[in-house]
């Protein structure tokens, strides 16, 4: 599959996601941030712990770490229970002489499954810096679809996602990865 087609892959799954999410909605309020008085951002921070494993030969399987922040949409606020959250993710690997940092940005559609247990899912874009050990240091467009978990005890949350992210091709190459993150941290 070229990358042509990844992207606008990605680009027709948020589009349908977001059809889906208006359509099911009986109210929509665009940009509640400025709308909506009862609006807040309800914000959760979280440290991230994860396994990476890259599509491309000669990059070794890894650990990344990082920290997560999450919020509710300010741009588009759904009625019910269930949530857009916009998740930022900022996640560093670092092995084999390739050091890789990761800025994404992970709408997800969230579902409530119990009282305390969420289930969420949906697209994203980033930006990966490689550098590697040779003096090569590029930044890469990169788009990502994922799903993932987070469970409450009161105001304290573990979570799980489970991500694949494509990378536009660069001189250092494809960095396509398969990421599954562990997260712990803290709601406001």
């Amino acid at each position: 599959m070229t990358n042509f087609s990844k992207y606008l892959s990605s680009l027709l799954g948020t589009a349908l996601l977001c059809v889906a999410s208006l359509s099911a909605a009986d109210e929509f309020k665009a940009f509640p941030i400025f709308t909506d008085d009862n609006w807040k951002a309800n914000v959760e921070v979280a440290a991230v712990v994860a396994h990476v494993n890259f599509d491309r030969a000669g990059v070794k399987d890894g650990t990344v770490y990082g920290l997560d922040l999450s919020f509710d949409c300010p741009v588009f606020t759904l009625p019910g229970e269930h949530l857009l959250r916009q998740q930022l993710t900022l996640s560093r690997y670092d092995k084999s002489g390739l050091q890789v940092t990761t800025i994404e940005m992970n709408p997800y559609y969230f579902v409530d499954l119990s009282k305390d247990l969420v289930l969420g899912f949906g697209p994203g874009i980033g930006g990966v810096h490689a550098d590697v050990d040779r003096g090569e240091s590029q930044w890469l467009f990169a788009v990502q679809a994922g799903a993932g978990v987070k469970y409450y005890i009161d105001d304290f949350l573990i979570g799980a996602d489970l991500r694949y992210q494509w990378t536009a091709q660069k001189e250092v190459g494809e960095l396509d990865n398969m990421r599954l993150l562990l997260k712990a941290g803290y709601r406001f």
